[in-house]
């Protein structure tokens, strides 16, 4: 496991670097957290991205819908069995948004909703979902949701990281074949 920093182009160059530091490697996870699109997601839940859409894809000269990206099919399978035996948090199995934009207000969370039909919306997983298949291998976006996407955004994240990411440790557990242990660091300075 390694930080993947903050925003697409950082995910990407550090992606790509450890992807040539491991030859072997089959699969990039992006994970980390998300602000909630859908209203049957709470705080704590986990979503595992069966798609990830990039929703700030803007073309001026051509019409053409956004990017997307299909989440590792042999992950996204093994995560199903599992799922229902994680208690505590719902796991989702939906859409991600991506993008380099920080959704604060409820507006912009409708209008990415509208746009993508994403469950939640996060900024990393277009470059993981783009960068893997270059490299010929897969990718999985997995999410814990930390707040609304909303004004109050920035004040729920803080406060719910911590729960967030415990919940999140679980199904990467899974994919990657490990039993979860407790998280000896601050998740803060990892997202710094």
């Amino acid at each position: 496991m390694a930080s993947g920093g903050h925003g697409k182009t950082q995910f990407a160059v550090q992606a790509q670097y450890l992807i040539g530091q491991f030859p072997s490697a089959e699969l990039v996870i992006c994970a980390g957290a998300a602000g909630s699109l859908a209203p049957e997601l709470s705080v704590g839940d986990v979503v595992v991205g069966t798609e990830t859409v990039k929703h700030d894809y803007r073309l001026l000269f051509a019409t053409r819908p956004p990017p997307r990206f299909p989440g590792h099919g042999p992950s996204i399978v093994a995560l199903r069995r599992s799922a229902q035996g994680m208690s505590g948090f719902h796991v989702a199995f939906d859409v991600i948004a991506s993008g380099d934009e920080n959704v604060v207000t409820s507006e912009r969370a409708q209008a990415i909703r509208d746009q993508t039909g994403a469950a939640c919306v996060a900024r990393e997983g277009s470059m993981a979902a783009r960068g893997a298949p270059f490299n010929g291998i897969g990718s999985l976006e997995i999410r814990a949701v930390t707040d609304t996407a909303d004004k109050e955004a920035p004040q729920r994240f803080d406060a719910n990281l911590a729960v967030a990411m415990a919940n999140l440790a679980k199904p990467i557990a899974i994919v990657v074949g490990v039993r979860p242990k407790p998280l000896a660091y601050r998740w803060k300075e990892v997202l710094a």
